[in-house]
């Protein structure tokens, strides 16, 4: 049986449940699915009808306190999915919707990938569904009848197969109380169909969800997967990093293989201590993987699992010009392999960079026009990235053998603080990668959404980039003077709306000079006096990374730049004129710094709103009845 919160437990429940008669349930094959969703936790048992004490699944959350706190690990939505034919688990994770950041996002790309045809079993897990937001709509779109109506403390089951039929919904608006469900779940009768590779294929997909296309019963992807005629890059690796989310990484490589210029040949495919579950996968699909075996815990794992990434190539790939990494977690633009087409060259002439990013620095919607335009700037490698191999050795001989000797463990931050020695990277306006957020070590929810969700995956290939000869930094420096001298000077206050001319004038650049010191540690700008500048304006805001020498660039439109001046660290000061004062963020009034914290894009996005926050359960059954009902 299903554990009992309290012996209240049917009282103020709103249960939608589709019945069938005893006939066809006598005709199919079927389980029993038993449900519970309440403040101490959630549970759910699939029983095979022929033998009820032996539960094909069992899964749930138990608390023992119950009082108020912040959603731990397990509260929250738990997503499973069950396989039509068995009953079987297949797919289970829970994602934190009782906070409010992030978390649904996650949840709609994983219902996304959730073939046709599945045993989708969804449950508020004690946290109730204050961060569900749109998802809420993706999950209305489904076929749920309560969803849209729910108050942010409720609990609720729901059995449902995708593209088809609700088997149970249930819902309790009083969070003192659990609900609990119960139905008969009739399961599938239907072959596999044919397709090339069909038993192994078939066969993985009979325990693993989520998959998207390669389980897609009723468009299934070609395996393995149809790529383009190779036309760039012949000589660069493509190196993936993954690990245990096979999920995220059939995406990325669906994406990655099936883009213009890519060459299967050349992939390959690093694990970390990957499950059976990835390697299987890479089977299916003929691509080539090693397995790094690598002690540790979290970052400090990641930091040895990365060296030895670098190692790999360094080894593997001596004689390669280059090479492009990138995670399991990124999904690539169709133009993906012209940019580093267009742009690899740079590095091998120009000593001042070491990176090219297919990821934007500065692309957030509002700022990113332009796909043909590449810049320049302060960059860690990020999403999608290419390096020489010569900077590989360099930073596997700096690279210590111990994480201890360090304070620094995330890899790609220790690269920008200890390896690049003052180097830039080049990196498009609009972002040829798109990082799809999931949980892991350093996943924060919160940041993800302020500065990543807004960024625009150009969705076009073949995009010829402009002047990418001008990235060399003796004609950048020359253009940038130029640029900034002809501009028009702004000097109205920050994040208020006449702070840009309206209409912008097309015909010229703008500029606008702020107070920007070193920091105390010497060597980087202070970050605390440019923050919520960059903030109004939605550029990144919490470091230095995407500027060049002091500078920050924006784009207005398709054909004008903002160039942000920080005096006196930038070395493009000398530009400022003589009688103009820099805006100081520590030096203006109070009531303009309160206008400048309102209007920050942060601020903008950091309040949180909870629907239905004050819907009764009168008022759903009143919303529900009402709505079958013909005008």
């Amino acid at each position: 049986m299903i554990v009992h919160c309290t012996p209240q437990s049917t009282s103020h429940i709103y249960h939608h449940h589709h019945h069938h008669d005893r006939a066809s349930r006598t005709r199919e094959k079927s389980v029993g699915v038993e449900m519970w969703s309440g403040p101490c936790g959630w549970g759910l048992k699939v029983l095979p009808c022929l033998h009820p004490s032996t539960p094909l699944v069992n899964e749930g959350l138990m608390l023992q306190d119950t009082g108020p706190h912040l959603p731990g690990p397990g509260e929250g939505l738990a997503l499973t999915v069950l396989n039509q034919r068995s009953g079987s688990l297949i797919f289970h994770k829970v994602f934190s919707v009782g906070r409010y950041w992030a978390h649904w996002f996650d949840l709609e790309w994983h219902l996304h990938h959730t073939a046709p045809g599945r045993v989708v079993v969804v449950a508020i897990a004690a946290a109730g569904t204050y961060g569900l937001r749109s998802a809420s709509l993706t999950l209305a779109a489904l076929g749920s009848v309560l969803v849209a109506h729910l108050p942010p403390h409720a609990h609720w089951t729901w059995v449902f197969i995708k593209g088809g039929r609700t088997i149970s919904e249930a819902a309790i608006t009083h969070a003192q109380l659990p609900h609990h469900a119960h139905a008969v779940l009739p399961l599938s009768l239907l072959p596999y169909p044919p397709t090339p590779t069909s038993a192994t294929r078939w066969q993985y997909c009979a325990s693993h969800g989520a998959m998207g296309g390669l389980c897609d019963e009723v468009a299934p992807d070609p395996v393995p997967l149809a790529t383009p005629p190779p036309v760039a890059l012949p000589a660069v690796p493509v190196v993936v990093t993954a690990g245990n989310r096979h999920q995220y990484l059939y995406h990325t490589l669906t994406t990655l293989l099936t883009t213009p210029g890519a060459n299967r040949h050349n992939f390959h495919v690093v694990l970390g201590d990957a499950p059976p579950s990835t390697t299987q996968l890479l089977r299916l699909l003929h691509l080539n993987f090693t397995t790094l075996h690598v002690h540790g815990h979290h970052n400090h794992k990641l930091f040895r699992y990365y060296r030895q990434v670098f190692n790999f190539i360094a080894t593997t790939f001596p004689n390669a010009p280059a090479a492009i990494l990138l995670d399991e977690d990124v999904e690539v633009s169709p133009d993906f392999f012209s940019y580093f087409s267009q742009t690899l060259w740079v590095l091998h002439r120009d000593p001042t960079l070491y990176c090219i990013n297919a990821h934007s620095a500065t692309g957030v919607t509002r700022h990113a026009f332009q796909p043909q335009r590449v810049l320049r700037g302060n960059v860690q490698v990020q999403w999608g990235y290419a390096v020489t191999l010569d900077f590989i050795r360099e930073a596997l001989h700096a690279w210590p053998d111990e994480d201890k000797v360090n304070n620094i463990v995330i890899y790609d931050y220790w690269l920008y603080k200890n390896v690049r020695h003052g180097r830039e990277c080049v990196f498009p306006e609009v972002s040829r990668t798109l990082h799809y957020y999931g949980s892991s070590t350093n996943a924060d929810a919160y940041t993800a959404e302020i500065a990543f969700f807004d960024k625009p995956l150009l969705n076009a290939s073949g995009v010829p980039l402009l002047d990418v000869e001008r990235l060399l930094l003796p004609t950048w420096k020359q253009d940038l003077v130029y640029n900034i001298s002809h501009a028009m000077l702004l000097t109205n206050r920050p994040c208020t709306p006449n702070f840009l001319p309206k209409p912008l004038d097309n015909r010229r650049n703008y500029v606008f000079y702020y107070r920007l010191d070193e920091d105390k540690a010497g060597g980087m700008p202070d970050p605390t006096q440019s923050l919520h500048l960059h903030e109004c304006l939605g550029a990144w805001s919490l470091s230095d990374q995407g500027q060049h020498r002091g500078i920050t660039i924006l784009a207005l439109n398709a054909h004008t730049q903002l160039y942000l001046v920080g005096v006196p660290y930038s070395s493009y000061s000398h530009l400022r004129p003589p009688d103009l004062t820099p805006w100081d963020v520590n030096a203006i009034p109070e009531e303009e710094f309160r206008v400048v914290e309102e209007n920050s894009i942060g601020s903008r996005k950091s309040k949180p709103i909870f629907a239905n926050s004050n819907v009764t359960l009168d008022q759903i059954i009143h919303i529900l009845f009402n709505s079958g009902r013909k005008p």
